[in-house]
């Protein structure tokens, strides 16, 4: 007669087998995504809310033209030392945070930058926005003071660090500790009236965070130490 011990093990094996492969299969598809071309729009990003995915390429954007009364009286001629304030590097500007559209891509194309989606592991899944900088005061620069600088990362920090909630995991995870930590309140409490499914969910979640499968619900990005 087959043992109940035997059934739950045969059944923890086989929890373990699905959520292997269904990271593959978000593998597979993050990687498709990610080889299609940046400014093509998915069909439905007009009506996708805040759960959308993360790391979806954003819209063609309208070009955004900055107020012309910041024009100062400067004129930028070439052989002279006074440069585009455009140009002026990052210690002589102020930039403002990229803008939170949570989503809403229809914002975003009105807007004409921001960011719609957030985070990413790689160079590919992170999103790339324009803001709104402006030359410090007592910089001399030529053209508008206030202009759009491209390439900034759609990247935040809220103060989730890889390693301390790795350690969460390895000795509080059977408490859904870890989860609590990201945000993942519901599947926090699942894990923990389980025990951490037996040990199969926290082992499992310990590979997720591992392997970047497991981030925080607000996809910001791990914080560094320096």
């Amino acid at each position: 007669m087959i043992s109940v011990s035997y059934i739950l093990l045969c059944g923890q094996f086989l929890l373990l087998l699905a959520v292997v492969f269904l990271q593959c299969l978000e593998g597979i598809h993050s990687q498709n995504s990610s080889s299609a071309a940046p400014t093509a729009a998915p069909a439905s990003s007009p009506t996708q809310g805040a759960s959308s995915a993360p790391f979806s390429a954003q819209p063609e954007l309208p070009k955004y033209e900055v107020p012309a009364e910041n024009v100062t009286v400067y004129e930028y001629r070439p052989p002279s030392p006074v440069v585009l304030c455009s140009y002026l590097p990052e210690e002589f500007i102020y930039c403002q945070d990229p803008v939170d559209h949570a989503g809403n891509y229809s914002a975003l194309q009105e807007m004409g930058h921001g960011c719609a989606g957030w985070g990413g592991q790689t160079k590919e899944e992170v999103n790339r926005t324009q803001v709104i900088c402006t030359a410090l005061d007592g910089i001399e620069c030529a053209g508008a003071r206030e202009f759009l600088r491209e390439g900034v990362p759609c990247i935040k920090y809220t103060g989730h660090y890889f390693i301390t909630t790795l350690l969460y995991s390895f000795f509080l995870g059977c408490f859904g500790v870890d989860r609590f930590c990201l945000g993942h309140t519901g599947t926090a409490v699942g894990k923990l009236l389980t025990l951490g499914g037996l040990g199969i969910w926290w082992f499992v979640d310990l590979i997720l965070l591992i392997t970047g499968g497991l981030m925080p619900s607000d996809y910001s990005n791990w914080c560094t130490y320096y």
